[in-house]
Parts: C-alpha cells; sequence; structure tokens
C-alpha cells in the first residue's frame, strides 16, 4: 500500500483518547513482534497469521474505537483507508514515546522494528515521531542515521531498501537533530542515490522566489534619484510587470558544489531565457537575509532633503528672482524623484515586506551581487543556518 498522506493533527487527535496509552502499548507490541519475525503481511489486508501474536494487552472493541478508526478492525482486517494507516502509525509512535529505553543498543534495535516497518508494512510511525516524541525524539534520529549510513550493522537483513528508507525519513523530519545527521552523511556516504537524496531532501536546502536587482548603495541611490534615472527606471520596471507580464522566477537551493541559483526570464507568459549561476562557497563573502522595511531611514531622509532643499530654493528664487529661474519646474523635479525614491522603496522593500516576505542578498568574493526576494523568512532563516552548516562542514 502506499504511503498516506500523514494526518496532520493524528497524534494530538489520539493523545486525547481516554484510552491512549493501552492503545498505543497494543500497537507497539503487536508491530514489533511482527518486525521481529520479520512478518511483511502485518497490517495488510493479506495477512496470513494471527493479526495480534505477541500482544498481551487487552483492549476491548468499545475502547478500540478512535476519530481515526478501530484499532482493533485495522489489526485485524488490515488497513483499508489512509486514515487506518495513519492510526496504526500514530498510535505506534505514541507507544515509541511511552516505551522509550535508555540503552543504546534497545534504541538502535526499536529504531531497526522502526524502519523494518516502514519498508516493508503499511504501519509507518516515522513521520509521527517528531509529534509523539518531541525532543526526545533526536536519539532515535541518530539510530535512523546509522541505519541509513550502515544499514547492515543494524540486522544482516537490511540493505539498500532499508537505507533509502531511513534516509527519507530523515529528510522529511523537522528535528535539528534529524537536519544536522541528514546533512553529516549527504557529505561522507558513497552511495549516489542516497547522496543526492540527502543533499537534496528537505525545505532548508531549497527556497523559491524571484530574482531581483540587487539594492544599491546610499551614494548610488542618491545619485540616481537626483539625476531622475531612479525614477525612470523603476517607472518602466512598473510598467513591464503590470503591462507586459514580466517575471523572474527563481529557485535558490545548496548543491553539493554550492549554492546554485536557477532563474529565467517570463514575458507575457513566454520563457525568453534560462539561466543557473553557481556560487561555490569558498568564493561566498556573505549572505544575508534583509530586516523589514530595510533601509527605510535612508530613504525618509533623502525625501526630507529634497523637500527641504525645494522649499530653500523656492524661498531663493522668490528673494532674489533669478532671471530665468521656474519654481514650477524645480517642483515637477522635486516630485519625480520623489516618486522615483517612492518606486524604489516600493519595488525593492516594502512589497515584500507589506506581504510578509523577505529577499536574501548573495555577496561573492569575485563576481555580481545577486538577490532573491519574495521568500518566507522562517524558511530564509533555515537557509541561512544550513548554508553556514554547510560551509562548516
Amino acid at each position: 500500500m502506499p504511503d498516506a498522506p500523514s494526518h496532520p493533527n493524528a497524534v494530538t487527535t489520539l493523545s486525547a483518547h481516554p484510552h491512549v496509552d493501552v492503545l498505543a502499548e497494543l500497537v507497539r507490541s503487536v508491530a514489533f513482534d511482527a518486525a521481529a519475525s520479520r512478518r511483511t503481511d502485518f497490517a495488510s489486508r493479506f495477512h496470513t497469521a494471527p493479526p495480534a501474536a505477541g500482544s498481551t494487552v487487552e483492549v476491548t472493541r468499545e475502547q478500540a474505537e478512535t476519530p481515526l478508526g478501530n484499532v482493533l478492525a485495522a489489526l485485524e482486517r488490515g488497513i483499508e483507508n489512509p486514515d487506518e494507516q495513519n492510526l496504526l502509525g500514530a498510535l505506534l509512535a505514541l507507544g515509541v514515546a511511552r516505551a522509550l529505553p535508555s540503552s543504546p543498543d534497545a534504541l538502535q534495535a526499536m529504531a531497526a522494528n522502526l524502519v523494518w516497518l516502514a519498508a516493508h508494512t503499511p504501519c509507518s510511525a516515522l513521520e509521527f515521531l517528531d509529534d509523539a516524541l518531541g525532543e526526545r525524539s533526536g536519539v532515535i534520529w541518530e539510530a535512523v542515521a546509522r541505519i541509513a549510513r550502515a544499514p547492515g550493522l543494524s540486522s544482516p537483513d537490511f540493505g539498500n531498501t532499508e537505507a533509502l528508507v531511513a534516509a527519507a525519513a530523515l529528510c522529511r523530519s523537522g528535528s535539528e537533530v534529524s537536519h544536522r545527521a541528514r546533512l553529516h552523511l549527504s557529505q561522507n556516504i558513497n552511495d549516489p542515490v542516497l547522496r543526492a537524496l540527502l543533499a537534496g531532501g528537505g525545505s532548508r536546502n531549497e527556497l523559491s522566489g524571484e530574482l531581483r536587482s540587487a539594492p544599491l548603495g546610499p551614494v548610488a541611490t542618491t545619485f540616481l534619484a537626483l539625476t531622475l534615472l531612479l525614477f525612470v527606471g523603476r517607472a518602466l520596471s512598473l510598467l513591464a510587470r503590470f503591462a507586459l507580464a514580466y517575471r523572474r522566477p527563481a529557485t535558490l537551493r545548496i548543491g553539493p558544489k554550492g549554492l546554485e541559483l536557477t532563474h529565467r526570464i517570463e514575458l507575457m507568459g513566454k520563457v525568453l531565457r534560462d539561466r543557473a549561476t553557481l556560487v561555490p562557497l569558498a568564493n561566498l563573502s556573505r549572505v544575508t537575509r534583509e530586516v523589514r522595511y530595510a533601509r527605510l531611514g535612508l530613504y525618509a531622509g533623502l525625501c526630507a532633503l529634497i523637500i527641504g532643499t525645494y522649499f530653500g530654493v523656492g524661498l531663493i528664487v522668490d528673494g532674489v528672482r533669478v532671471p530665468g529661474g521656474s519654481p514650477p519646474l524645480l517642483g515637477m523635479a522635486v516630485t519625480c524623484i520623489i516618486v522615483g525614491l517612492g518606486l524604489d522603496f516600493l519595488l525593492s522593500t516594502a512589497a515584500d515586506s507589506a506581504r510578509g516576505k523577505c529577499r536574501i542578498v548573495i555577496v561573492p568574493q569575485m563576481g555580481r551581487r545577486l538577490c532573491v526576494g519574495s521568500l518566507d523568512p522562517v524558511s530564509a532563516d533555515a537557509m541561512l543556518t544550513s548554508i553556514a552548516e554547510h560551509a562548516h562542514a
């Protein structure tokens, strides 16, 4: 049976059940007995052996009834739908949480049972471990990582199948321990399939957003604003974006060779250019996530300077009456400068900040700066952490 989509609140829902302890112990004892005897028909509709063999836990039909289905029915006839698959998986994870051993050997054996069940039966608790164990899940993930690295050391019959299941589970987990284990394995494992899976796993290694122009410095911003080039450039960008559907979607990921930025240029829904840029970690100077409403003080100060200058010049012109002076033209120039600053602030900073987004600026030691915007701040921070860990590794 293919993996069912994980019920987002399965552990929470079952934890509120009045008989959760006895149900979790029942599923854990029966599942681990099946793993010890290598019964691949456990929890399957095609099982041939008694489903509750090895269990001394007594549960009535009424006690076994849950919002996700009846536990006894799922064990007796096998899993028939995704809810029942999530039911047994979440209860198995809760059973593990209630019987977590302290011995390293016992922990390794428990992790081996969980990986075997996930690889060969419809009952998998791996995707529920973080919810069921919380911070204690780290010891299980360390044992799972050892299975991914050297499956044969956990059990003589373990091989590539168990290693792939263990690696996939590490990629799906949000635990810090599993993330560090996956990172370490991706740098040191020899199997190319496992390395590709581990290197590409997890939201920390990939971000999708939109390529942006690198932010200008204070001097460049001031110069372009006063020469009206900023107004012209930003006005054209705004026109292209809304009138011609000009887009530059980009994906930033951490690859085996460094930061990989792939982006394309779209106009009226058609792709004009597709390009990839690699920044080796050795050539990386810094990677930063800009704070909310970055450089707001600079824009406000420039606007105040321009407005003050306009009124000051106006008074001088009125007082001295310089021949050829034209206050209306001065007013138009000032308006264009302020509008240009406003458009630059809107397009480069405020648009993302107002939507709760951010941008990442990549500064290599050699080469031009790169900027990716429209990013989720939490994912961006996780990416920065992952970049630092990759650089350290």
